[in-house]
């Protein structure tokens, strides 16, 4: 993969290759390497001869766009010594995007429709920035958009039908699947997995990110389906011990799992959040379809917004802290008395830091609570890391907690 812009090397995290990396595992595939160059034609030029030596089929990513430091095309026909001619057929496409959009055409736009002969348009669904497939002397070029989510619309689109023409089906693969898990260490867990192996599983990796582990099970196959198949009898077999903290990730985010779980069931969820600032309710609500599912979330942030809106009385907060079970029952029981008809519940308070913390209550301490009809059930988490970390953190954990019931 050959990814484009200049962004990429100063201030913007390249995040392309690893969506692509977890689509091709999950086919049998690899993604063997990644070049990351600047938008400068002779780095571009030379990003595309580089990986044509050791490669047969490279996918880049940005430079698609209308300015003049957008590259791509013109990196890659300098080095195949191709001339690019305007397609009459996409600037028109690209024409009546901008109208649909109310937004007026600037002739700038007209490079997006350059392309190569012999090369096929694969139509943007998200944007302007239209994609393109060559294949020269063996090699297949696939060029799409740096967007982060047309990058992703584009490939979940073709890429199917892509691996259909690379004739891979008929092939012996090593399939990936992946597992996340809640409540366990990541040694641990390596230790259970590394102690339990047999013969099924080719190899396997885990990885820690703002509490998930999420652990990898590779397996050869010539078919998805039976990799898959065998997979689900590992699990069952070797790990019936900590089902209750192991889901399968075939959603991409924990949050898509919850969105989809809980329209799957038809329940609701309602959310109250101090130091998480909104943050779960952000992380739900980026999910198409979550207002099927997410009933609304209160941003109680001061120990005056506890009171006067979760009813929170003063002197259990004066008495206990902001920062408490006791707080944290009573924003639960705020939210049950507001929302009586909501499915379940959670409330977050902590100290995220940098700043706030005691010898009694350092930064880290988190309370949540988890409430269904008149249940509610307290989590006290000591949580290690920055003021993003500890709410990255305390947002996983609850995810968790609500997967759990989901699946109970």
């Amino acid at each position: 993969m050959l990814a484009i812009g200049n962004e990429l090397l100063e201030n913007v995290n390249e995040t392309n290759s690893l969506f692509l990396s977890n689509l091709l595992a999950k086919e049998g595939m690899k993604l063997e390497r990644v070049l990351v160059v600047r938008d400068n034609l002779d780095e571009i030029k030379e990003g595309f001869n580089f990986l044509s030596q050791i490669s047969d089929i490279i996918i880049s990513s940005g430079g698609l766009g209308p300015t003049k430091d957008d590259l791509t095309k013109e990196g890659l026909a300098s080095f195949l010594g191709e001339e690019l001619y305007l397609d009459e057929r996409i600037l028109e496409n690209i024409k009546n995007i901008f109208e649909k959009r109310g937004r007026k055409f600037h002739p700038s736009n007209k490079k997006q429709a350059l392309i190569f002969k012999n090369s096929t348009f694969l139509e943007n669904p998200v944007g302007t920035a239209p994609g393109l497939y060559l294949k020269r002397n063996g090699k297949e070029y696939i060029l799409l958009p740096g967007v982060p989510s047309e990058w992703k619309e584009m490939l979940t689109l073709y890429l199917n039908d892509f691996i259909i023409s690379w004739g891979k089906l008929n092939q012996k693969r090593v399939f990936s699947f992946f597992y996340d898990c809640f409540d366990i260490a990541e040694g641990e867990l390596d230790y259970i997995l590394q102690s339990r192996l047999d013969k099924r599983i080719k190899s396997y990796g885990t990885i820690a990110k703002s509490g998930i582990i999420t652990f990898r099970l590779d397996i050869e196959s010539y078919e998805k389906k039976n990799a898959e198949i065998i997979a689900k009898e590992f699990v069952n077999e070797k790990l019936s011990d900590l089902k209750d903290k192991i889901f399968e990730n075939t959603f991409g985010s924990i949050e898509e799992h919850i969105v989809f779980k809980m329209k799957e069931k038809n329940k609701k969820l309602v959310v109250a959040e101090s130091c998480t600032g909104g943050l779960l309710s952000k992380r739900i609500t980026d999910i198409p379809g979550s207002s099927n599912v997410f009933y609304g979330g209160i941003v109680s942030y001061s120990n005056e917004m506890k009171n006067s809106i979760l009813n929170v009385p003063e002197e259990i907060i004066s008495k206990y802290g902001a920062v408490s079970s006791e707080t944290a029952c009573f924003m639960d029981k705020g939210l049950r008395e507001l929302f009586p008809d909501v499915d379940y519940r959670i409330s977050i308070t902590g100290i995220a830091g940098p700043d706030g913390g005691t010898i009694d209550k350092p930064v880290g301490t988190v309370y949540a609570a988890f409430g269904k009809k008149e249940e509610t059930k307290i989590e006290k988490l000591n949580l290690i890391g920055n003021r993003t970390e500890i709410r990255e953190k305390s947002v996983n954990y609850v995810f968790g907690l609500l997967l759990k019931e989901l699946y109970s």
